[in-house]
């Protein structure tokens, strides 16, 4: 009898990826591919999903970044591809969902240009917006903002000798990664009709800012507990 449970779920199993996945374009510019989708009722939208996908998408991420190449699909992590498939359940609001892209290509979209639920962009502009919400997730990654705030957070831990106030130094310094101009090249551009765009900037700065105050925070905080336990070392060997 198990056996034949087990060569139904391999039936199961590979009819399911025989199958090209859906692709869901979420309102935060994350996009996932999933399997089986259904949104035929108005609750949340169900699906199957790897569970290692986003896992496998920011290693991919990793290396085309570090090749300059953001946006080729070619360009596989070694380790990304090791990963193995494990399928979940999932679910997802449909305010959350700004399209569905079938297997064909056809979108459904769910986002709709309506002011008097908050929905105050055209669908043209929401378009542009979400590609720079997806293009800067690919791109960006506020390391920079990380490794200033790491020797800021060090120097400060180090020169407070103990005060609290040294506590302050990390919201500061994450609050100051919105100041700077988020420059958009060319080549972080996927699909260039969107250049010079000021929706599509609106979403790109909107995604990288966030992750320069998000890095600005951790490095910060990381470097203020550097400073703050080489400053005891120092003061104990006195």
């Amino acid at each position: 009898m198990k056996y034949v449970i087990a060569l139904s779920f391999f039936a199961f199993s590979t009819s399911l990826f025989a199958q090209e996945p859906s692709v869901l374009q979420m309102m935060n510019g994350k996009q996932m591919e999933v399997y089986q989708l259904n949104d035929s009722t108005f609750t949340n939208l169900q699906f199957r999903y790897d569970k290692n996908f986003f896992t496998r998408e920011r290693l991919n991420n990793r290396l085309r970044r570090k090749e300059k190449d953001f946006f080729n699909s070619k360009l596989v992590s070694e380790k990304a591809a090791t990963l193995p498939v494990v399928l979940r359940e999932g679910t997802a609001e449909r305010e959350e969902v700004y399209a569905v892209k079938s297997p064909e290509g056809e979108r459904k979209f769910f986002y709709y240009y309506d002011e008097m639920v908050g929905n105050d962009l055209s669908m043209e502009a929401m378009h542009h917006f979400i590609s720079g919400e997806a293009d800067a997730r690919v791109v960006s990654t506020g390391k920079g903002w990380f490794y200033a705030g790491l020797g800021i957070g060090a120097i400060s831990g180090y020169a407070a000798r103990q005060s609290i106030f040294v506590l302050a130094v990390p919201p500061l310094f994450a609050l100051s990664a919105n100041i700077p101009v988020i420059k958009i090249k060319e080549q972080y551009v996927r699909d260039k009709s969107h250049l010079n765009n000021l929706d599509y900037a609106t979403g790109f700065e909107s995604v990288t800012r966030s992750k320069n105050v998000r890095e600005g925070l951790k490095g910060s905080a990381i470097g203020i507990l550097i400073g703050l336990v080489t400053y005891t070392i120092v003061d104990n060997n006195r």
